[in-house]
């Protein structure tokens, strides 16, 4: 049976540990040639340390940073001279001066608590860094290239950290203006949005915030990292070629539209 990504060059940000990691895995598994980005750059090594295959090459950098990705693409392009896929997956969840952990203490709302600057960074590293992305890979990529951006159940549904839902929603919009300029260059680009996923970051996450979103999730369940990396792989893959625009909520149930 023929691989779904064979002999394509896939770029996937945050591939260090969680989600990222995961699609990684399952890319090269497809026959895919992976460019590990992560902020840790000893994180993308020890992935790629560990991906079967010849090829896959690690970059650090901050996908906020303007400069950062124009360096990774650019070694990218050089290794490769091209770029077939792109994953959108670097992300944070809570940022120092969020006001988090004081609204969960009872000291007022997390809007009256964030500082600007932890606002402004979440949604730099969350849409910012999904535009940067996106621009530096469509300058590398050519007809039939897709990129794949990650979104959140909270984008959808407001839950979670404000700052963190506002970046997610924000991607989605993004996902769908950008569909419209990419259609007409022959590359695809859609979204995921999951749900409760076990990965290191939920793991931080106080049992007692997430178990009421599994008691209303009908599978009863958290995802696995394993199961977003299906979808992602279904995206990128020309399963999905006449999908753009787009975005699938891997959820368990827990919101149906």
């Amino acid at each position: 049976m023929a691989r779904r990504l064979e002999g394509k060059i896939a770029c996937i940000t945050g591939a260090g540990s969680g989600l990222g990691q995961a699609m990684a895995f399952r890319f090269a598994e497809e026959g895919a040639v992976v460019a590990a980005q992560d902020l840790r750059r000893e994180a993308a090594d020890e992935t790629v340390h560990l991906l079967d295959g010849a090829g896959h090459c690690a970059f650090g950098g901050d996908v906020s940073d303007e400069d950062d990705m124009g360096m990774v693409f650019g070694e990218i392009y050089a290794a490769y001279g091209h770029l077939d896929i792109q994953v959108n997956n670097a992300g944070v969840d809570r940022l120092p001066g969020d006001g988090f952990d004081e609204m969960m203490a009872g000291e007022g709302s997390q809007i009256s608590l964030m500082d600007h600057a932890a606002f402004t960074k979440m949604l730099a590293i969350h849409v910012g860094g999904t535009f940067l992305c996106t621009r530096e890979a469509v300058k590398l990529m050519g007809e039939g290239g897709a990129v794949v951006n990650l979104s959140s159940i909270a984008g959808l549904a407001g839950w979670g950290p404000i700052h963190y839902a506002a970046a997610k929603g924000a991607v989605l919009a993004f996902t769908r203006a950008a569909a419209r300029e990419l259609g007409a260059m022959g590359i695809r680009i859609n979204a995921i949005a999951p749900g409760v996923i076990d990965t290191p970051m939920t793991a931080r996450v106080d049992e007692a915030l997430l178990a009421p979103m599994v008691g209303m999730t009908p599978l009863r369940r958290k995802g696995t990292a394993e199961e977003i990396a299906a979808t992602a792989l279904h995206l990128a893959s020309d399963e999905s070629s006449f999908t753009t625009g787009q975005w699938i909520s891997p959820n368990g149930g827990l919101i149906t539209i």
